[in-house]
């Protein structure tokens, strides 16, 4: 009998040390951990499983890979359009906001599809014109860089659809 209540505490203590190894592992240190690594995937657009850098075949010229999520480039650029009061001409207002969400990475060469974009107040062509039917180019092409936001307001009878048509890594 006395060997069994030497037993007990000792089953109880090694109890307790797993359960404490198990909550250790599973801390909220971890999970941040896990999600850090889940958001870098998402911006190398990796999964766990496949290599960052797309192995084995190199980086081609005309699509360039890199560490830092660019090999779709027209996916890290977003396009927002708000109402905005109607102005003094009684025309409808807009806002665009474009954003890189890349966090260090610059997209350039940005074109949106704007279909007949026409804009009754003056836009600085230097931050976005339209080129032709559908082709509309931000910033001149010049770089976007990570997380900066362009804006501009238009003003016109109904909104533009505008979504991301085609961007570039290759800003130097």
């Amino acid at each position: 009998m006395g060997c069994f209540q030497m037993r007990s505490p000792v089953v109880l203590i090694v109890t307790i040390l797993l359960l404490l190894l198990a909550c250790l592992q599973a801390s909220p240190s971890s999970q941040l951990q896990k999600q850090h690594q889940n958001h870098i995937r998402k911006m190398l657009n990796a999964s766990a499983s496949t290599p960052a850098m797309g192995g084995g075949g190199g980086i081609h010229s005309s699509r360039r890979v890199d560490v830092y999520g660019c090999s779709r480039p027209e996916e890290l650029v977003t396009v927002a359009q708000n109402s905005d009061p109607i102005l003094h001409t009684g025309v409808p207002a807009y806002t665009v906001q474009i954003t890189n969400t890349c966090i260090d990475c610059a997209v350039c060469d940005v074109h949106l599809s704007c279909g007949d974009f026409a804009n009754t107040e003056l836009v600085d062509p230097a931050t976005f014109r339209r080129l032709a039917f559908d082709d509309c180019l931000v910033k001149d092409g010049g770089p976007v860089g990570p997380g900066e936001l362009i804006s501009f307001q238009y003003a016109n009878s109904f909104i533009y659809e505008m979504k991301v048509a085609s961007a570039a890594c290759n800003c130097a």
